[in-house]
């Protein structure tokens, strides 16, 4: 599930919205078949829970990863219990019979299936009506669709031909990734807007809550400690936008109140506190003590990390010694006694470990002294 509370899973959510976007008009989608070692490099992202750029790949290969995930979905969409009776429905001779029958039917799907098979015949009618691009009409659509989510072709031809009585309110709202901060040498383009600003800080706090949530399970997994602190930066950064841009919207309306006063009003005005001014204040006080609190939690996560990389450093330490001690009495009997060919290739295989691990301390190194 993405941040905006649609309970659909990402990987579905940003292949649809891909397509809608580039797949239009591209010929035979969802017919003709991606790179299959691009699809599994898509796939393997999105089961390590990161958030590839499809926008990297072609619209044939994101494609067929969305008919792959569709295929691997752990029961019918329609259920193994109402399936039956869908088929029943859409055998009726009546075409009303069919379409009440078929209605009454999708009331009774769980909330999470009907979200799922919505969606998906909504962006399926999509590709058919751009069918003088992409070569694609209900025929060809269902031949493809059918076997990969275990729907027959008469099912599917009745919901395509229903479309607005079945899923009529059914809207594709577009994803919005939440913003990278990813090289520390530049500041990201934050919002603009307060209204951008703070849908922004939704997206990022959704995510800084994945995060705790994924790293309290006590597995180390550094790669999402450094994407926790850089949500961390990007979250201070936009609340401290947002404080500028409130503050300067009230000193504007301010001076306008001021300019549209009387001199009597001024002078009354001077002679009492005035009541808003002073709630601007009290409330820029609160948001810097927010904002206070957080960047004392980035110290405490920061020096956790230091901390952990420190220990790493001392392992390392340990580990160069060792194999420098090992070194030094190999060489110590190599006076006396020759050596034979495994035991010098042993020796360059030491050295190559010695030296990456040197890099490794280096490298560690200059990371907690930055």
């Amino acid at each position: 599930m993405l941040y905006d509370g649609i309970r659909l899973p990402a990987v579905f959510r940003e292949c649809i919205d891909y397509v809608e976007k580039y797949g239009m008009k591209c010929e035979g989608i969802y017919r003709v078949s991606g790179i299959k070692s691009k699809v599994d490099e898509l796939k393997a992202a999105y089961d390590r829970e990161e958030s590839p750029n499809l926008e990297d790949y072609e619209p044939n290969t994101v494609a067929s990863l969305l008919k792959q995930y569709l295929r691997e979905l752990p029961e019918n969409l329609l259920t193994k219990e109402l399936m039956p009776r869908f088929e029943d429905a859409c055998g009726k001779s009546l075409e009303s019979e069919k379409r009440q029958e078929c209605q009454r039917l999708l009331k009774e799907l769980p909330e999470c299936n009907f979200l799922l098979i919505s969606w998906l015949i909504v962006h399926m009618d999509h590709v058919i009506a751009k069918e003088l691009e992409t070569k694609m009409n209900i025929q060809n659509i269902s031949i493809v669709l059918s076997p990969t989510v275990q729907i027959s072709n008469r099912v599917l031809y009745v919901f395509f031909t229903h479309v607005q009585e079945f899923f009529g309110n059914v809207v594709l709202k577009p994803v919005t990734k939440p913003l990278r901060w990813s090289n520390m040498a530049t500041m990201p383009a934050l919002p603009e807007t307060q209204d951008s600003i703070k849908e922004e800080i939704r997206r990022q706090e959704f995510l800084l809550n994945c995060l705790h949530r994924d790293l309290q399970v006590g597995i180390k997994d550094l790669s999402k400690e450094e994407r926790l602190w850089e949500v961390q930066r990007i979250l201070t950064a936009l609340k401290r936008k947002l404080r500028e841009a409130k503050r300067q919207e009230c000193e504007t309306k301010i001076a306008r109140e001021i300019a549209s006063l009387s001199k009597e009003d001024v002078s009354k005005e001077e002679m009492n506190e005035n009541e808003e001014v002073i709630n601007i204040l009290l409330a820029q006080e609160n948001e810097i003590l927010t904002e206070q609190e957080e960047l004392l939690t980035m110290e405490q996560f920061l020096r956790r990390q230091i901390a952990s990389e420190k220990e790493e450093i001392d392992r390392l330490r340990a580990e160069i010694a060792e194999i420098q001690s090992r070194q030094h009495g190999r060489s110590e009997t190599e006076e006396y006694s020759s050596e034979s060919e495994s035991e010098s290739e042993d020796e360059e295989e030491l050295q190559i470990i010695l030296e990456d691990l040197q890099r490794q301390n280096e490298e560690l190194e200059v990371r907690c002294f930055l």
